[in-house]
């Protein structure tokens, strides 16, 4: 058989594991985020020029994951809606119309999930926006089976990777991968150990994605797997630096991040620390302290630096959602809905499902929110195989006092 075929079914039979993966991510940290304290905001903010939209709202959907002891994830839509009124107050709307915001929270199961697809295809809105979800795929068919475009800023899940209709304006996961393998090549790794959930074929997917990135850059990987809930991962850890890495790769929810970080800090490690952002979860941050100094973060925002964009997100979370912890899951119910707003600002004559389709599909080099210089263009030639990744790229940042800084765009 074509490498190149084998590549796409290889590829495509790891996607659907590799949503249980990011699923399980998101909602044990969810769950954490929503009894969480808010983080003061740390950085400039600016002055919001007034420019009110008018005219007849334009709707558009937003499903979000709460409400359910699985969905605690309040923050990313207090952003969206953030952003919403920022649209409507301070840029002058889309293309001078307001938002109207339509939110249906689901329970992050396939049933209500389901229900809040249907319920907002018969909502009359031009697009559904979700964050970081781990229903992608029960929300997509139905949404984009109604003719609608589904719009996410991370999109883990195989539908929401490969469906015409569903935009994923950032590099999402396979981004993830390749910037982590691009980070240590540069610094000169040899060898690479992932932790990670473990739950059904989760450690051999994650391999299947991670290995030919980390591969090209000339650094060796290894996974090992790590049960859902385990409160002592000292034997895995154990076995992980037995390898003699440079780094450890933590890629699962906040609990693991913790013990991880816990059992590094107990064995005396110093081997440097990769990690996803729910490392930044500040219950991780609280149960381990100075372990979670250094580490480097793989993410697709970032929220520390003073570039304007960024500047601009703080001002607009201080005005509309003060108190909302800014270094969670907030950004992606912020950068979707923006995400969104930035490539439709130019849909001529009436918004409808379709116009707006077309003009996410025609969308070329638009920034990223709070992105750091990414870009996303949905010419569906961006991710092989993956048609609906719209990105390329990921931001490196490091944790210092508990806060990312120092982002670093790797494309």
């Amino acid at each position: 058989m074509d490498t190149a075929i084998t590549a796409r079914h290889r590829t495509r039979h790891a996607l659907p594991a590799l949503l249980i993966a990011a699923g399980l991510t998101l909602t044990a940290c969810a769950a954490d985020t929503g009894n969480s304290a808010p983080s003061a905001q740390v950085g400039s903010t600016t002055t919001l020029p007034e420019k009110p939209a008018s005219g007849a709202p334009i709707k558009i959907g937003f499903v979000s994951p709460e409400g359910g002891p699985l969905g605690q994830l309040p923050d990313a839509r207090i952003a969206a809606e953030a952003a919403t009124t920022y649209v409507n107050s301070n840029l002058g709307g889309v293309a001078g119309r307001p938002i109207d915001l339509v939110v249906c929270k689901e329970k992050e199961d396939p049933a209500s999930a389901r229900d809040c697809a249907n319920q907002l295809a018969g909502a009359g809105v031009v697009a559904v926006v979700a964050p970081v979800t781990g229903q992608g795929d029960a929300l997509v068919p139905v949404i984009t089976g109604a003719g609608i475009p589904y719009v996410t800023s991370v999109g883990p899940s195989g539908a929401e990777m490969t469906t015409p209709n569903s935009f994923v304006l950032t590099g999402g996961v396979p981004a993830a991968f390749a910037a982590a393998a691009k980070y240590s090549g540069s610094r000169g790794y040899k060898k690479v150990v992932i932790l990670v959930n473990d739950a059904g074929s989760v450690v051999a997917s994650v391999k299947s994605l991670a290995e030919p990135s980390f591969g090209g850059a000339g650094v060796g990987l290894d996974t090992v797997g790590v049960p859902m809930g385990t409160p002592d991962t000292t034997p895995q850890v154990s076995a992980a630096l037995g390898q003699n890495p440079d780094a450890i790769f933590i890629v699962g929810e906040s609990t693991l991040c913790t013990a991880v970080l816990r059992s590094l800090d107990a064995l005396g490690s110093t081997v440097d620390k990769l990690t996803t952002s729910t490392c930044l979860d500040q219950d991780v941050a609280e149960a381990t302290g100075p372990a979670v100094e250094g580490a480097r973060v793989i993410s697709s925002a970032e929220v520390s630096s003073d570039d304007p964009d960024t500047v601009t997100f703080r001002t607009v979370m201080a005005q509309y959602a003060p108190g909302t912890d800014i270094y969670g899951f907030a950004f992606s119910g912020y950068q979707a809905l923006l995400g969104l707003v930035r490539a439709i600002q130019t849909v001529p004559g009436e918004f409808t499902p379709a116009a707006v389709s077309e003009a996410l599909r025609t969308a070329k080099a638009v920034p990223v929110p709070i992105g750091g210089g990414l870009t996303f263009t949905c010419d569906g030639q961006q991710v092989f195989v993956l048609s609906s990744v719209c990105g390329r790229g990921a931001i490196v940042s490091t944790v210092r006092d508990g806060k990312p800084s120092d982002p670093q765009v790797i494309e």
